[in-house]
């Protein structure tokens, strides 16, 4: 079971889903946010978690490049040393593990599924963030085109 949901920080503080923001965004070059990303009931991030969202998305594409060649790959999120690393266990699982200082948290999936979810949650976020600042579209669309070529990559379908 896993679970990917990606939130804009408002100017007042709180997190709406990527696809209900109706607000202006302060700085469209630190775009405050949040990804929740639950892996079988675990909280590998969460709200508490949040940073700068669209470069964190552009870090998760880098770690999924990363992981298609190697079956490991590990990324900080971009403004605190939050480490994600992803790691192929077995034929068809990959664990998913955060560490934060002495914490850690983790949990394995299946392979497939962790990547296919990623992919269409990801895709979702570039897409609405392309509406919400048509300035920097290109760029998002640019990232729709990198996930867009993971879905062929083995174990991501």
């Amino acid at each position: 079971m896993l679970s990917v949901h990606s939130f804009l920080k408002e100017p007042g503080g709180s997190f709406v889903p990527v696809g209900q923001a109706q607000f202006r965004i302060p700085d469209p070059d630190y775009i405050e946010g949040a990804l929740e990303l639950e892996v079988n009931g675990v909280p590998i991030l969460s709200l508490n978690d949040w940073d700068y969202i669209d470069q964190l998305w552009s870090y998760l594409i880098n770690a999924m490049e990363e992981y298609s060649e190697s079956g490991v790959a590990s990324t900080r999120l971009p403004d605190q040393p939050t480490k994600l690393t992803l790691s192929r266990q077995g034929k068809s699982y990959v664990l998913v593990r955060v560490d934060r200082g002495k914490q850690s948290r983790s949990s394995a999936v299946e392979e497939s599924e962790f990547f296919r979810v990623l992919l269409e949650s990801g895709d979702l976020f570039f897409a609405c963030m392309a509406g919400i600042l048509p300035e920097v579209a290109d760029y998002y669309n640019s990232e729709r085109e990198r996930l867009l070529r993971l879905r062929g990559c083995q174990g991501f379908q």
